[in-house]
């Protein structure tokens, strides 16, 4: 009797952790799936995720401008035919669209670049200065 008492509790336990491990993931889609269909909202992580990135998102404080599609799209399918460009009118359009559009300035990555590779040696030795490449990565560290 103490024996199937233990096993039971014993697989409840792992039965329990091994659904807080799944739980505990930061990106599962059947779970996030299933979760929305039960509950009909996204899961907590999912929920911090959102939040999170509308914070860091920009957002103007008025309202764009709406521009109106173009009335006559054979003529703009005519004209970028024709001269392999948008139509003054759709030029317009995308620039107004544009300039209405919010984005969020992050500044590039820098790509890892080993210090002492083998090319930038060679290149070094051969032509007594450092590669292209060598170079725009140090004037960029110097900024």
């Amino acid at each position: 009797m103490k024996f199937t008492l233990k096993s039971i509790l014993l697989t409840g336990l792992l039965a329990m952790s091994a659904n807080t491990v799944l739980v505990a993931q930061n990106s599962n889609p059947w779970f996030e799936g299933w979760y929305r269909a039960k509950f009909g909202r996204p899961s907590p992580t999912e929920e911090a995720r959102i939040r999170s990135e509308q914070a860091t998102t920009a957002h103007r404080e008025a309202a764009p401008i709406q521009v109106a599609a173009p009335a006559d799209i054979r003529f703009e399918n005519w004209y970028r035919a024709k001269y392999g460009r948008p139509a003054p009118s759709e030029e317009a359009r995308l620039a107004a669209e544009k300039a209405n559009t919010a984005y969020l300035e992050v500044a590039p990555r820098q790509a890892a670049v080993p210090a002492n590779s083998w090319f930038e040696n060679w290149y070094r030795d051969k032509y007594g200065r450092p590669s292209p490449q060598e170079e725009a990565r140090l004037k960029a560290q110097s900024r």
